[in-house]
């Protein structure tokens, strides 16, 4: 254990998570073939193609850095540690006490990751002036995981098996300091998860080099069995001190948990009012644990500036958004926001620059008739031009959300109306007046949706399933013209293989009745049909627009979009992941629901790339289409399209 401690004690931090990820017992071969495939690369970028300063006769400098005899850590992992990488930078000398110094830090690294015998020795070589450091290496083999457990108390609610699932280190299975020491706090979780608040963890690794063994010594103290006393709120009263309260998932005299703790301050985070939450525990070592929850509001008033552009291969948009906010008006759960999204959208379909406008004003309350319900109303104004028609009018919306006994399912249910007038349509007189384009749109509908969302991160998810159907109703009972139901399943499912992700959507539309102008569904883009443009994916005509003949969609009462997707990841790049996609996507939109074929879906398939930023994953992704081609299909004689845009798609 004293080898352990002082190889780990000479080791800094930085570089050891790039150092260990490799040799974590889940990693897949195929990572592992990524990574030694950009090894070369990055060493080349480093070494072997650095550019040194110009220097002075006599003037030693570093020339490069290798390694000889390591297999199961990388060049590149033992070299990100190294603080002799940074002279390699610099194109200066190296230091004797640096090279030593990094020789130990590569000690600890194999250290940490199990390997108790490895040696390492270090040389320099001489080309003139030049220097090349050589660190030799000796892995020899690596520990084996071994366990122990003892304290446990006597108590049904705590086992020795509760614990180990803690520790994703399977006797037998080889050791991973970095493994070991992230899993401490779930370790003692255990106990403060059953009552025991003032439980103690003694936990430490004892090596036998002689049988490559690590043990892993786990001493527990539990203390009194605890219960939850009297509950403060610092920071706010009213009625948001009676929504905190509400959402506390444990209240006074129930076995005191950590993860009720954990949980009811994740919920309060969760309302959006507050910068910081703390939901602390009194000291003290009794059996009853008195809790205090402070909270910090946050800025009422918030002031949003922002912009972007898209791309596909039939229009180019320059978008601006502007946005404020006001937290706690009228009343302390309401919110009032308003929001304006102008935006030029260059037509290829038109030839011509097009303006489009979206302008909402929202008012919303939390906790409505019931804790974590919200409802909100809306009324907005659109002016958007597309490929067959420009739309304008005004707009309103109702809307209640609800859980059903846990944050995963949701029920909303909402009421819509809106009255939308036409024009510059592009389609033939005849097609205008059989989809209602020759005359104003009024749509007044009722919205029912039920959600199932069992995603580990709502971003960009690695593992569950997210389910939906929405129904809306249009009727004259709600002030519409029209007369018709809308019914739109989609299920997406996610399944982590290693660091690789299989994703795979299915979504299905029909509309039955008469169908609106507005509410015609359109497939294609960067969250579709990848092979085709926005929109694209469509009923369409043939036209001649500004002396070209071209087609224009208009959309369609059936809908079929599904995709089947590998994530995987490539690199870092200034500590943004870098990763890489390949995707089948299969779609169809036509006329009337009864239309639609599943075995003669327009298919695509394609590669792209992610850029995970601070504002989410840039994407871009192209796509190839592998049939239907022809005159009579959307978009005939394109076979690619090429997308750019935010978040992952779907």
């Amino acid at each position: 254990m004293r080898a352990l401690a002082r190889a780990i004690a000479r080791c800094p931090m930085k570089g050891e998570r790039a150092g260990m990820a490799s040799l974590l017992p889940t990693a897949s071969s195929m990572r592992r073939s990524l990574r030694e495939a950009a090894c070369p690369l990055a060493l080349s970028a480093i070494t072997a193609c650095h550019h040194a300063p110009p220097h002075k006769p006599g003037e030693e400098w570093l020339k490069s850095i290798k390694f000889e005899g390591n297999k199961e850590i990388s060049d590149a992992d033992l070299l990100s540690g190294l603080a002799l990488h940074r002279t390699l930078e610099a194109g200066q000398a190296p230091d004797p006490y640096q090279i030593q110094v990094d020789t130990d830090r590569l000690r600890g690294q194999y250290a940490r990751a199990g390997y108790f015998e490895a040696d390492v020795q270090a040389r320099v070589e001489r080309d003139r002036d030049a220097l090349t450091v050589i660190y030799s290496i000796h892995e020899g083999k690596r520990a084996s995981t071994r366990v122990t457990i003892a304290g446990l108390p006597k108590d049904p609610a705590v086992s020795i098996a509760d614990v180990r699932a803690q520790l994703p280190l399977a006797i037998g299975a080889p050791f991973d300091y970095q493994v070991y020491e992230d899993s401490k706090i779930k370790l003692l979780g255990v106990l403060q998860d059953a009552g025991y608040a003032h439980a103690k963890l003694d936990a430490k690794v004892v090596e036998d080099i002689a049988t490559h063994t690590a043990l892993i010594q786990l001493t527990y103290t539990p203390g009194p069995k605890c219960r939850f006393g009297t509950v403060s709120v610092q920071g706010a009263g009213g009625e948001l001190r009676a929504a905190i309260l509400d959402r506390l998932h444990f209240t006074s005299g129930e076995v005191y948990s950590n993860r009720a703790i954990t949980a009811s301050q994740r919920e309060i985070y969760g309302m959006g009012r507050f910068s910081t939450v703390q939901v602390q525990p009194d000291p003290g070592e009794g059996d009853v644990v008195d809790m205090t929850v402070a909270v910090a509001q946050s800025a009422a008033h918030q002031v949003t500036l922002g912009g972007g552009f898209g791309i596909d291969p039939i229009s180019y948009e320059v978008r601006a958004r502007a946005g404020y906010e006001v937290t706690g008006w009228p009343m302390p759960l309401d919110t009032f926001r308003i929001d304006l999204q102008p935006a030029y959208a260059y037509l290829r379909t038109r030839g011509s620059l097009e303006p489009r406008i979206r302008a909402r004003a929202r008012i919303e309350r939390q906790d409505l008739f019931f804790t974590y319900a919200t409802g909100y109303a809306e009324a907005g104004y659109d002016y958007l031009t597309y490929e067959a028609f420009t739309e304008y009018g005004p707009e309103a919306r109702l809307g209640y959300e609800v859980r059903l006994g846990t944050p995963h399912l949701r029920l909303r249910v909402g009421y819509l109306i809106h009255r939308y007038g036409f024009r510059n349509p592009l389609i033939p007189p005849a097609l205008q007046m059989e989809i209602g384009l020759d005359r104003p749109e009024l749509v007044g509908a009722f919205e029912e949706s039920m959600i199932a969302d069992f995603r580990d991160h709502p971003v960009e998810p690695r593992l569950g399933i997210y389910g939906e159907i929405k129904v809306t109703e249009a009727t004259k009972y709600a002030g519409s013209d029209y007369t018709s139901r809308q019914v739109i399943p989609e299920l997406r499912g996610y399944v982590p293989i290693g660091p690789t992700v299989l994703a795979a959507r299915a979504r299905y539309g029909a509309i039955f009745g008469e169908v609106p102008p507005t509410e015609r569904f359109y497939a294609g883009g960067a969250t579709s049909q990848r092979g085709f443009a926005e929109r694209a994916l469509s009923p369409s005509v043939p036209g001649l627009v500004n002396g070209r003949m071209t087609t224009v969609p208009y959309g369609g009462a059936g809908l079929i979009d599904s995709s089947v997707e590998l994530r995987f990841p490539l690199a870092t790049i200034r500590k943004m992941p870098l990763g890489g996609a390949v995707f089948l996507d299969g779609g169809d939109v036509t006329e009337r629901p009864a239309e639609l074929d599943v075995m003669n879906l327009q298919w695509a398939a394609g590669a792209g790339l992610r850029m995970v930023t601070i504002v989410g994953p840039v994407r871009a992704d192209i796509g190839y289409r592998l049939n239907r081609t022809g005159p009579d299909d959307p978009q005939p004689g394109s076979t690619y399209a090429f997308h750019l845009s935010l978040g992952e798609a779907f």
